[in-house]
């Protein structure tokens, strides 16, 4: 059975090509595209993911859409009415975006494919976030926990997940509906600190870092834990329902201070040197803890009422709040299930893979099982014909595009090409280990936001100034976002204060750990101000080449870590193609560039 999962209309449009039970390719759309969150019709994705089996739309058996166009019209339809008149312009403005365009997806979906409309069917959001949960755990049964910002009319939901007969049975327990959202709170005190809502909520969890929750009985008053453990949201705080208002009312701002601009610089740092700060600094910052803490306390609520009902040692977790890695080292520390498991996106763009998934196994004629995937699901590329350009290329040319503070490395770029991996990993680990900053591009890109060494910045650990050029000269990363440690599995236990049952789970970049202290001056660059890390735990099975640079890294320094930074200019997905990699390689303060086995160096 061939289907094709897709997820657009928001953010994170994705597609997903799943045959006979195995996932062939999956891939955000801004990845083809460059726009960062691109919410369009996965054109460019759908085409890519059909061409890695020579098939077109014609041969596709089902397409599965991630979402239930009626009935998340009829949630923005109420919403947009309740404080009527108040809201005309988000009625006359949603009408006609729903009307026009986002009511009729099922049929976009067939013209835009040229399939027949029986051929395309949906779940709804929140079913689809449930079975993106679950689909690739490997679990045989579970408890399956869904926060996010809104889908139809769920904000949050509970569910329990099994297999029967070799199908998947995913059946909800509770829902929280519209507008009690955990997702929304998070994002309007994100746009209350001056940052992107639905992008930046990793700034306000960054952030809450250096302050202190002195906050958090203000936040209590606002997200309340009702008598039976399900939160809700005093509304008078925010303005979900009439947005053209702004994300919150001045009651928020009575409660928590005048809002932080834009512009307004933060002085934090967590690496180096920190400028002073102001009451005004403190104050946001130990907001933002506040909020992380009460969030924490909620979703740990959510989970001990989850418990209950589905009295399972598995928790399977998605939803966009499940970004969020030091809540969820909560819900690993803290909660009531022995092992979670959370999938490589776990957000909106996750969800073509999971619809494909689930449509796969309960329509096929074959019984499957628990199933599992990987997060290298996405285009790869051979270097050979782009890195040949460096050749002819004049470093002198690209002076006028670089980055400001970057100074050119000379009048050429050298180019050697490696026979095999393990001269490769020598030669690269080598310059690592001499101060390097490293661009390591290689096989197909990951499925997420997330780089887990094919699509990577690496530098040394230990180095702090080098971390710092990093930041102000490629990255172009504010000061006070950590970077994350990746680490062999073998050297993990040296490095982590992590249970060893709890390992399997740090694969792909999802928790927070605290770091040893006997190490902590060996991976000063890759710590957060409170002593933590996100960590990557690279196994030999799942990223073998990554695995192997590391230890190779680890046989010369004595430690097998890295700074692992995800490969991409500020404001934009990370880089997809040879040419992407190349450019930014060009424009910046990289010294390295790895392609496959070919190494361009400055």
């Amino acid at each position: 059975m061939k289907v094709l999962g897709v997820s657009y209309g928001y953010h994170d449009s994705a597609a997903c090509l799943v045959v006979d039970g195995q996932v062939v390719a999956a891939s955000a759309e801004e990845r083809f595209s460059r726009q960062k969150h691109d919410a369009n019709f996965p054109t460019h994705a759908v085409r890519w993911c059909l061409d890695q089996s020579s098939l077109s739309a014609a041969d596709l058996d089902q397409v599965v859409f991630h979402e239930d166009p009626h009935a998340k019209f009829s949630r923005v339809l109420c919403a947009a009415l309740a404080p009527f008149p108040g809201s005309r312009r988000e009625f006359v403005n949603s009408m006609k975006a729903w009307l026009g365009k986002k009511l009729w997806a099922i049929d976009t979906i067939s013209s835009r494919l040229d399939v027949a409309p029986d051929k395309v069917s949906y779940l709804g959001h929140h079913f689809s976030h449930a079975v993106q949960a679950f689909m690739g755990s490997g679990f045989d049964e579970s408890a399956i926990l869904v926060v996010d910002a809104v889908g139809d009319w769920a904000c949050s939901a509970l569910y329990r997940g099994s297999w029967k007969d070799g199908r998947p049975l995913v059946e909800r327990v509770l829902e929280v509906a519209y507008p009690n959202s955990l997702g929304l709170v998070y994002s309007a005190f994100t746009a209350w600190l001056g940052f992107s809502p639905n992008d930046s909520e990793c700034s306000t969890m960054a952030m809450a870092g250096f302050g202190t929750p002195k906050y958090a009985d203000e936040v209590r008053k606002i997200i309340l834990p009702a008598d039976d453990t399900v939160y809700q949201v005093d509304q008078s705080y925010f303005n979900f329902q009439s947005f053209y208002r702004g994300a919150y009312t001045k009651k928020l701002t009575d409660a928590f201070g005048p809002a932080r601009k834009t512009t307004d610089p933060i002085p934090f740092a967590s690496f180096g040197e920190q400028g002073e700060v102001s009451a005004d600094a403190q104050r946001w910052a130990d907001v933002a803890a506040s909020l992380q803490l009460v969030l924490e306390e909620r979703v740990l609520e959510l989970c001990a009422r989850l418990k209950r009902e589905v009295p399972s040692d598995n928790l399977c977790y998605a939803g966009g709040v499940a970004m969020n890695c030091v809540c969820n080292s909560r819900i690993l520390r803290d909660g009531p299930f022995r092992n979670v498991h959370i999938p490589p996106d776990p957000g909106d763009g996750g969800t073509a893979v999971s619809t494909a998934l689930f449509y796969d196994a309960t329509k096929s004629a074959a019984q499957a099982g628990p199933t599992t995937y990987g997060p290298y699901l996405g285009a790869g590329y051979d270097e050979a014909s782009d890195v040949a350009l460096a050749d002819h290329f004049d470093p002198e040319h690209a002076i006028p595009y670089l980055k400001r503070g970057v100074v050119s490395k000379g009048r050429k770029w050298t180019r050697q090409t490696f026979a095999d991996d393990a001269a490769l990993c020598d030669d690269v680990s080598r310059r690592l280990a001499e101060g390097a900053i490293v661009g390591w591009y290689q096989g197909r890109f990951e499925l997420g936001p997330r780089a887990l060494g094919n699509r990577s910045i690496l530098i040394r650990a230990d180095d702090v100034p080098l971390a710092q050029r990093l930041s102000r000269l490629v990255k172009e990363r504010a000061a006070f976002r950590p970077y994350a440690l990746a680490m062999t599995l073998e050297d993990a236990p040296r490095i982590l204060e992590i249970s060893p049952e709890h390992l399997h789970v740090a694969r792909w970049m999802q928790y927070a750990f605290g770091v040893r202290p006997e190490v902590a001056a060996r991976v000063a660059a890759g710590l957060h101000v409170d002593g933590t890390t996100r960590a990557q735990v690279a196994t030999a099975e799942e990223a073998p080449l990554f695995h192997s640079l590391l230890t190779a890294y680890g046989q010369r320094t004595g430690l097998s870590v890295l700074i692992n930074t995800s490969y991409n200019p500020s404001g934009y997905p990370l880089v997809s193609t040879p040419v992407d990699a190349m450019t930014m390689f060009a424009r910046t303060d990289m010294d390295v560039l790895v392609v496959n086995r070919s190494v361009l160096v400055k």
